[in-house]
């Protein structure tokens, strides 16, 4: 494992000091540890948000591709009709 010094900000200083008072974490470097994770959860969450975001958009352009567009001309009215599909009217 690399030894890595970090500088935090005053506020972010006083986080990790509590944590470790409060007995949550035994150490700066677990408390550092455990937020690091939460990032990386995160930009995996995100990054798997965009792969679906890409397929689904993918999808959408083969299908108009094939002719399988709705063309719409009056947008209010084609919300007014989901909504009320969507509410079962």
């Amino acid at each position: 494992m690399t030894a890595l010094k970090v500088t935090l900000v005053e506020p972010l200083d006083q986080f990790v000091q509590d944590q470790v008072a409060s007995g949550a974490y035994p150490d700066a470097d677990a408390v550092v540890s455990a937020g690091l994770r939460l990032l990386e959860t995160g930009a995996d969450d995100e990054a798997e948000k965009m792969r679906r975001f890409l397929s689904r958009v993918r999808t959408g352009l083969d299908q108009l591709d094939r002719g399988d567009g709705v063309e719409v001309t009056d947008l209010n009215a084609w919300f007014d009709a989901l909504e009320a599909k969507a509410l079962g009217r």
